[in-house]
């Protein structure tokens, strides 16, 4: 089963106004790391997504000036589940999604900035197209080294099944 599971499923959200809020209105924008417990449900729902259909998505890859930063883009009315990163990143989000931070849910809406602690694995549930671009520094020389410093679920990212993705790695 692979970690980043992306499937296209008719879903709903129901979020009471004491279990959501929208992130903008969220002082930090920080994507917070997870309790074991929430973590352990992440994980659950990950395992009914990944037995829905997926759809394949592209990566755009960059490495640039000692920054690495993958973008997908996803479907409306989507559920994902991402790999459990391991190291601080910068999440920049445009679309509408409901997206699982730390132990409660938020809405997302429009463009927005994110600050993404380590140690977390991300739900994010579509309610329009969305584009995703995550950064983090690093040293890496290569796609595969990036991602092995991102993740230690490298080898099961939707990437390594994209025949698709596009790679640009400027040396500088």
């Amino acid at each position: 089963m692979k970690n980043d599971t992306l499937a296209r499923v008719p879903c709903t959200t129901n979020l009471s106004a004491d279990a959501s809020e929208t992130l903008a209105a969220h002082s930090s924008k920080t994507l917070a790391a997870h309790t074991p417990e929430t973590l352990a449900a992440v994980r659950m729902l990950e395992a009914i997504v990944g037995s829905a259909e997926q759809i394949e998505v592209t990566t755009e890859h960059l490495l640039h000036g000692g920054m690495y930063s993958r973008t997908i883009r996803i479907p409306a009315d989507s559920v994902i589940t991402g790999a459990y990163i391991k190291v601080p990143t910068v999440l920049i989000v445009h679309g509408d999604a409901d997206v699982l931070t730390g132990d409660r849910w938020v809405s997302l809406s429009g463009y927005g900035v994110l600050a993404g602690s380590a140690f977390r694995k991300q739900v994010f549930v579509t309610r329009s197209a969305v584009e995703m671009t995550m950064v983090f520094a690093t040293q890496a020389k290569t796609v595969e080294e990036a991602e092995r410093e991102l993740t230690d679920e490298y080898d099961m990212l939707m990437s390594h099944n994209s025949v698709r993705d596009e790679i640009s790695i400027t040396g500088e």
